[in-house]
């Protein structure tokens, strides 16, 4: 009878394995969790950075900052244009 008890009572081995097996398998499944985020994260902003910087490009080169007129004299277009006073006009 005493075998029995032996053999149905959990020894430190088996609670030690058990629990560093739970803490391996828990490890992973976190590891994983994070992995996946930081992919997504960064597929995410790498999408976001190409995505800005495409935008910036196609409205820089779509705006005449230099043109010229019939004369061959080059106008600087600012948005605001000056008198000869360097005053905005009305």
């Amino acid at each position: 009878m005493n075998i029995e008890n032996q053999k149905d009572k959990p020894t430190w081995e088996g609670l030690e394995q058990y629990f560093a097996v739970e803490v391996i398998e828990q490890a992973k499944k976190s590891s994983n969790r994070w992995f996946h985020a930081w992919v997504i994260t960064f597929v995410i902003g790498l999408a976001a950075f190409i995505g800005t910087n495409a935008y910036w490009i196609h409205i820089f080169q779509s705006y005449e900052y230099i043109t010229q007129d019939g004369t061959g004299l080059n106008n600087i277009n600012t948005g605001t244009q000056g008198d000869l006073e360097n005053g905005t006009e009305s």
